[in-house]
């Protein structure tokens, strides 16, 4: 009788954490799964087969992706001779900066050389001003469409342009606006910088 109650006990459970799994799939396994139910109540044994392989071909690459998401990605940076590491970054799908990977930085702060690139207009922007590496510079506050580092993008990132010429940046740095919408670590000596996806 109690090896019946654990039994079911343990079945209950495990529909729940399938369930659970389920949930969160994505549309894309929802939709095989309704296929393959579709396909067993039609009977027809080449529907089932094409459905399974299909809906096993998604599973295995949900599961390559969440394992990617959980290494995270390896991005390579480039010293500047300065002390200071450059990551290659594409800004609004099609503008290329070498911006100084900067953890102290809150925002992604552009350069007014650089920004010109971006065809921004400014005008309505609010203005303040900023300490910087060497000194307190007038900036304006903007928000990019998208930062692409790597196979990483993101939407939405609030920067801030410098307003006043700074020799010492070429064209800005890489702050925590962008860096703090993943789990990110810094590898200095390796020079490399690795992001994960939040939850």
């Amino acid at each position: 009788m109690n090896l019946k109650i654990i039994i079911l006990v343990l079945l209950f459970s495990g529909l729940q954490v399938l369930s659970g799994v389920w949930a969160e799939e994505s549309d894309v396994i929802k939709a095989d799964r309704l296929a393959l139910a579709d396909a067993k109540a039609s009977g027809d044994s080449s529907k089932i087969i094409a459905a399974k392989e299909q809906l096993s071909d998604d599973l295995g690459m949900a599961e390559d992706q969440r394992r990617r998401d959980l290494e995270g990605v390896t991005i390579p940076l480039v010293p500047d001779g300065q002390g200071h590491l450059l990551a290659d970054v594409v800004i609004n799908g099609n503008v290329h900066a070498s911006l100084i990977v900067d953890t102290g930085s809150p925002v992604v702060m552009l350069t007014s050389k650089f920004v010109h690139r971006l065809d921004l207009d400014l005008s309505g922007s609010n203005v303040g001003y900023v300490e910087v590496l060497n000194g307190k510079y007038r900036a304006a506050q903007i928000s990019l469409n998208s930062v692409r580092l790597g196979d990483v993008n993101a939407q939405d990132v609030g920067a801030t342009v410098l307003l006043d010429s700074n020799r010492e940046i070429s064209d800005g740095l890489l702050g925590l606006s962008f860096l703090s919408k993943f789990h990110y670590s810094l590898d200095q000596a390796g020079q490399k910088l690795i992001l994960r996806k939040t939850e």
